[in-house]
């Protein structure tokens, strides 16, 4: 007679463990989907499926890649909304997949092009230098400062220039809408880049005129963004080094996403340069993350981390920010947020005493 044995006992677990241990493992595998969304726009697939489902072979074809392995590729991101395949096997679009074609407004192609890139990819191996030394990975892994490789690697430049022009396709909505920018007549874009907001400006805006100021290898590929935005004639481009001067005379200055890139020093040594071209009722409008307090989820918080690894810089709270103005000569009147994770920070030129 065969014995039946008990069954095993297993200890109780809280309820929605095994759901935070889901979550988690998802978490620890995010470099996964990073290279898979990386290497979709690589091959440029939601161009190829821009006009209609295809076949795998087909697409495999058109992307010069191997036809089994694709497949294996887009079903995986079809399991997280991006792309679909269809009853018949073949693989279409979805909304998520459509923001990776690159003609069509607010595209993230770009982005995600440069942060599944090879250059950027290597520094994040080596974020423990980071947290340890507190100093970037990148110039650990790259044996040069981010903005010097840049320099040193066109193609490299070229590609982050064309990430930020991304990120600035769907944040510039949202700065227009939070803030009224009608009574400015003259604004410098300082540390602009290829001039996407700048353009955005002054199409919005047609008593504006504006100068686009940056390094000279970045102004100069500016013209034709300009020229295609049909601002041209009210805009002008300015080479420079604004941690040693900024255009004087405006009423308006602008810099979006330029302050984060710099520590403490640098920081101030930038908005002093631009105190001293402001005239007494200028402002400044500083367009970056800001850093809440507690616990609750923000991308500021996340995007901190990519400035500590990669730019040397950091995000900041709204107190350090008011302690960095304040060093520079500046007043912060308010913080203005957006429908973006951006968050517009105005500050005017503090009165200087006199004795």
């Amino acid at each position: 007679m065969n014995q039946v044995r008990p069954m095993k006992q297993h200890s109780a677990r809280p309820h929605g463990e095994h759901h935070l241990r889901e979550v988690l493992r998802e978490q620890i595998m995010g470099f996964r989907t990073t290279q898979m969304i990386h290497v979709a726009a690589k091959l440029g697939l939601a161009d190829l499926l821009a006009a209609g489902p295809r076949p795998v072979a087909e697409l495999a074809i058109a992307a010069g890649a191997e036809p089994q392995a694709l497949h294996r590729l887009l079903r995986a991101l079809a399991s997280l909304g991006i792309f679909a395949e269809d009853a018949a096997g073949d693989f279409m679009l979805t909304p998520q997949a459509e923001l990776l074609r690159s003609d069509v407004q607010g595209s993230l192609r770009d982005i995600a092009l440069l942060y599944g890139d090879d250059w950027v990819w290597q520094a994040y191996g080596n974020m423990t230098h980071s947290v340890r030394t507190g100093a970037p990975a990148f110039t650990k892994t790259h044996g040069q400062p981010f903005y010097g490789y840049l320099h040193a690697h066109p193609r490299a430049a070229a590609r982050f220039n064309a990430a930020m022009t991304g990120f600035s396709s769907h944040e510039t909505a949202a700065i227009l809408e939070a803030y009224d920018f009608s009574d400015a007549r003259s604004v410098v874009d300082i540390g602009g880049g290829h001039g996407a907001l700048l353009a955005a400006l002054l199409r919005a805006h047609p008593q504006m005129t504006g100068t686009l100021f940056d390094l000279p290898s970045v102004v100069a590929g500016a013209g034709s963004v300009l020229s295609e935005m049909g601002i041209a004639e009210r805009a002008r481009t300015v080479a420079g080094d604004f941690f040693d001067e900024a255009p004087a005379g405006a009423d308006l200055y602008v810099m979006k996403s330029v302050l984060h890139n710099w520590d403490d020093t640098d920081a101030l040594r930038l908005l002093s340069t631009c105190r001293a071209a402001m005239a007494p009722a200028a402002r400044l409008l500083v367009i970056e993350r800001v850093v809440p307090e507690g616990n609750a989820p923000a991308e500021a918080k996340l995007f901190d981390i990519n400035m500590l690894v990669v730019a040397g810089g950091r995000e900041r709270t709204e107190q350090e920010y008011r302690r960095l103005f304040a060093e520079a000569g500046l007043t912060l009147t308010r913080i203005g947020g957006t429908r973006s994770p951006l968050s517009v920070i105005v500050a005017t030129a503090a009165v200087r005493q006199t004795i």
